[in-house]
């Protein structure tokens, strides 16, 4: 045990003076913990997505839905700023509710109950362009930061502990359930109309989804619907502040 405390102890004390030496180097700081960090968000994203898949059922879609629903995903990821560092994917699992989720690292997945709720692409590809934001700034690490804070995270990852990984992918999906919070989903809303307008889609589309779906739910008796609306900010504040984003020059 002495002997595993010490080569523990000499391997902390390697990183720290690591770390050090990279912020005695001017330029070198910044991108060292960005790299750092961008591994970490690519292996939670990495459990966090096999966690959802052995629990959820992945659904094939008909060869030409494929293809429509993949372009709509990809013209919304061309326009996004983290296309280059991360490898986007889109997956479709079994559920009746109206709704999509992100995890980090670029794992987007949507409902069969979506798919069959969208009246157009426009109006799947600004719920897509939705969570391809939370994505792009970073609202799931953000979240994961909050709770854990850096520091936990990168011993974790350093020491390559896998079970604790795991865990921290299970508190991705959870937070991910419970939503980031007001301004995070207002900040989403806002990179989202940037995202599908500069792919080609009118914000029109996504405001006619979101009408559609409050006119719906009135009643309260669609379930499927009423699960969207338990983690989001109220949607009239959302439809007005969406109106009012200013739109996106090339």
């Amino acid at each position: 045990m002495k002997v595993r405390h010490r080569v523990k102890s000499i391997f902390l004390w390697v990183f720290l003076t690591f770390v050090a030496l990279a912020f005695s180097l001017p330029g070198n700081t910044a991108s060292f913990l960005t790299d750092l960090e961008l591994n970490l968000e690519k292996q939670i994203g990495q459990n966090s997505y096999e966690s959802i898949i052995a629990q959820m059922t992945v659904v094939e879609l008909p060869e030409a839905e494929t293809e429509r629903l993949n372009n709509i995903f990809n013209r919304l990821v061309q326009v996004c700023s983290r296309r280059k560092e991360l490898k986007f994917s889109l997956t479709v699992v079994e559920d009746d509710s109206v709704n999509a989720f992100a995890l980090p690292a670029g794992y987007i997945f949507v409902h069969t109950g979506l798919l069959t709720y969208v009246q157009s692409d426009g109006e799947l590809a600004g719920v897509l362009a939705h969570e391809i934001a939370h994505v792009d700034r970073k609202h799931g690490m953000n979240a994961i930061k909050r709770q854990l804070g850096l520091g936990l995270l990168l011993q974790i990852f350093l020491k390559d502990a896998g079970d604790q990984v795991a865990r921290i992918g299970n508190l991705a999906i959870n937070l991910t359930q419970l939503g980031y919070g007001r301004e995070a989903e207002y900040e989403a809303d806002r990179y989202g109309v940037y995202f599908m307008e500069r792919a080609g889609y009118p914000r029109t589309e996504i405001l006619n989804f979101w009408h559609r779906l409050v006119g719906e739910s009135g009643g309260g008796e669609n379930p499927a619907i009423l699960q969207l609306f338990s983690t989001q900010p109220p949607t009239a504040e959302r439809i007005k502040r969406i109106k009012e984003i200013p739109t996106p020059t090339q």
